[in-house]
């Protein structure tokens, strides 16, 4: 059985290119993942698709998972993973859910653990859950360092308060215009409401990236990453503390096993920064995205 040595964790906006930073740093033999450990958004599952190109129900890999995780006590069904953080009771699930905050209000969430007893059974069981799939994986992909591609800022901050293993976080950003560009198209909303979106989970990330020791945080763009990739690459490893490098490549690693977005089906391709937002979004939006993120998106690099 592979031990965990290290749990790496990719926090973003969506639609940052967190699918393609897990396809590359998955291409490195000693990183194991699956993508998106929450998996929140599996939808049909008997039609959906492992990154392998195998319907996920007849994929022996997620079979594996299934057995591992049953050694380990619990039942396992690749339609409900069981390892978000959430509650059918509305104060458990308020306090799980809750977006990340500053000292004084995490503080308070700490405090509400403490004096609900139904939040603080949620939040270890939902821990010892994931604990029990990182292990699993370890175990089959014979990897000591596991990569979760979740994004979502207030998980971060539940898997460090569980100090299961050491955790390292890249925060990966890009031009909030294409991440906003890509929020109106997908639901079809307004670019002052996909402004507003990006804004809010950029401050959560910023706030949670603020928390972590300077050593176990790193922050990449996704521009950098698809322009200069192995050079990005190798910097990541080296901060992750990974002898080795890899080429950039094509997206696809092949053997992989990876629940997320649609770019997980796309076949071996070149690595192409996506822009489409600028020929995509009109004056109008670009007016309504500066009113609403301009200073925000300047703070991150972007012109």
């Amino acid at each position: 059985m592979t031990a965990v040595t290290d749990f790496v964790y990719i926090m973003s906006p969506s639609y940052s290119g967190s699918t393609l930073l897990t396809f590359l740093l998955a291409k490195h033999p000693a990183i194991g993942t699956v993508g998106e450990l929450k998996a929140t958004s599996m939808e049909d599952i008997d039609r959906y698709t492992c990154s392998c190109g195998t319907l996920i129900r007849q994929c022996g890999f997620w079979a594996q998972v299934a057995a591992e995780m049953g050694q380990r006590g619990m039942p396992f069904d690749v339609a409900s993973f069981g390892t978000h953080f959430r509650s059918p009771a509305p104060l458990p699930d308020k306090l799980l859910r809750a977006a990340v905050r500053g000292p004084l209000l995490e503080g308070a969430r700490t405090l509400g653990f403490a004096a609900v007893p139904a939040a603080h059974r949620a939040l270890r069981a939902t821990r010892e859950r994931n604990r029990a799939l990182v292990e699993s994986i370890a175990a089959i992909r014979h990897t000591p360092v596991i990569l979760d591609g979740s994004k979502d800022p207030v998980r971060l901050r539940h898997l460090l308060g569980a100090r299961y293993w050491p955790i390292r976080t890249i925060h990966l950003t890009r031009d909030g215009r294409g991440t906003a560009n890509s929020y109106m198209r997908h639901y079809a909303t307004t670019m002052g409401h996909a402004a507003r979106e990006w804004v809010r989970s950029q401050h959560e990330c910023r706030r949670m990236y603020d928390r972590l020791p300077p050593d176990r945080r790193i922050r990449v763009r996704y521009e950098d990453l698809c322009t200069d990739t192995e050079a990005v690459l190798k910097e990541l490893f080296a901060f992750l503390g990974l002898e080795g490098t890899v080429s950039g490549g094509a997206v696809h690693a092949g053997d992989q096993h990876i629940v997320g977005n649609f770019m997980r089906l796309r076949p071996d391709q070149d690595i192409t920064l996506d822009e489409k937002w600028k020929d995509q979004l009109t004056p109008a939006d670009l007016a309504a995205f500066e009113r609403v993120a301009g200073a925000l998106n300047r703070t991150l690099g972007y012109a």
